[in-house]
């Protein structure tokens, strides 16, 4: 499993003030047939596929979408971008898969609101 693992990140230099900025925390998870699923406590969405070693990552801050591919090709879409001009055919299943999953954990809140 460690040779799929990316070092996202690793080339980055910390830029002064990180340290004081607070990081995201995998609040909810879950997994699936096809995939795991993260939910970030600053409303990212990871999605990690199984078969194929894609990842979808849609931060809502940000307003963007990005995929990492098979090969781990990375590229980052705004979703506005993406409304306008389209998207792969690869990409566009993986993030209506995404929606899928967005309603899955919306339900589960709701459900669990209803609860309390």
């Amino acid at each position: 499993m460690d040779e799929h693992l990316l070092k996202a990140g690793a080339a980055h230099a910390p830029r002064p003030g990180d340290e004081l900025s607070r990081l995201p925390f995998v609040k909810s998870w879950f997994r699936t047939r096809n995939a795991i699923v993260f939910y970030l406590s600053n409303g990212t969405l990871q999605i990690n596929f199984f078969q194929d070693h894609t990842k979808v990552i849609l931060c809502p801050l940000m307003s963007a979408v990005t995929y990492i591919n098979e090969h781990r090709e990375i590229r980052t879409y705004r979703l506005p971008a993406l409304e306008q001009c389209g998207c792969s055919k690869q990409l566009f299943t993986r993030i209506k898969y995404a929606k899928s999953m967005i309603d899955r954990i919306l339900a589960a809140k709701s459900n669990q609101n209803r609860l309390h």
